[in-house]
């Protein structure tokens, strides 16, 4: 993509040395003055339409005002000098910014046709916000998913459906690709991506799902973690999980021997793990311990 503030300063540099106001250079390129004043604020960039205009008034090249050696001012070059001829897929992603919807448009279609591969998802989250829902479903219908964690960047710009369609055609996954698409699933999609999902999550990413999955998927993960799960882990679970699914998590805990302070879960369990947990105080000897869960029992 273009450096949008280097092109304000070199428009806002050439105008002054032409002795030209912003309304000056309005004027003569038949924009309105907010159109020059986001220009060189980096606001937006010009339409390509008007480049080669801008630079006559202006007297410098298009190499000049854009850069002289980077891919997007070939494109535009490539543009302006042959309007015909497809963009690569990465040529239209640097200049979509620059060009009318209705060019953005036409050149997709060109470059899907002509590409010598398939849009990436990456591609397509550069140039979706330039393109209509249907063009981008087209696009996407065309383009291979290699990851979950690649759709992060598209989700917030696709309807729920579409983007359970990109999800179902992604690899199985590991649980950063879950957790980065999480905010933008229903419950019903999370758990299946995480009953499809290999291994278990580490600590962070296991706390990261805590309030996207259901109470059922929860209490089965924790099991499966319960081994490797510390006590702080789990009393961040502790609101997420219904009375049963931490029952089960606390009582593999007790299994294991982990008999560490448990009183800040005391209220969120069950009457009878609560007596379990006040044998192995009395057990231990812990009257302080005992004296915490005998509150609840």
């Amino acid at each position: 993509m273009f450096d949008t503030t280097k092109v304000a300063k070199k428009i806002r540099e050439a105008r002054i040395a032409k002795n030209m106001t912003q309304m000056n250079l309005a004027d003569a390129m038949g924009v309105s003055y907010q159109a020059v004043s986001n220009w060189e604020r980096g606001n937006s960039m010009p339409d390509i339409s008007k480049l080669e205009d801008l630079c006559r008034v202006l007297s410098i090249s298009v190499s000049d005002l854009l850069g002289m050696e980077n891919r997007e001012t070939a494109a535009v070059e490539k543009v302006l000098s042959n309007p015909e001829q497809p963009l690569s897929v990465e040529e239209l992603s640097g200049i979509a910014p620059m060009l009318p919807p209705a060019e953005i448009k036409e050149q997709a279609r060109k470059t899907a046709g002509d590409s010598q591969r398939k849009w990436s998802i990456h591609d397509l989250a550069e140039i979706a916000v330039f393109l209509d829902d249907d063009l981008l479903e087209e696009l996407i219908g065309q383009a291979q998913v290699e990851s979950l964690k690649e759709l992060e960047e598209l989700a917030p710009l696709l309807d729920d459906e579409l983007l359970e369609k990109l999800v179902r055609q992604a690899p199985a996954d590991d649980y950063e690709g879950i957790v980065a698409l999480a905010p933008f699933l229903d419950d019903e999609l999370l758990d299946e991506l995480v009953s499809r999902c290999g291994g278990k999550p580490d600590k962070k990413l296991l706390e990261d799902l805590l309030p996207f999955l259901s109470e059922e998927t929860l209490a089965k993960l924790a099991l499966e973690c319960a081994e490797e799960m510390d006590l702080e882990t789990l009393e961040n679970m502790a609101p997420f999980l219904d009375e049963d699914g931490l029952d089960a998590v606390v009582n593999r805990f007790l299994d294991q021997g982990k008999t560490g302070e448990l009183s800040g879960l005391y209220p969120f369990l069950g009457s009878d793990t609560l007596r379990r947990i006040a044998k192995t105080l009395m057990a231990r000897g812990d009257l302080e311990g005992l004296k915490k869960a005998a509150v609840f029992l």
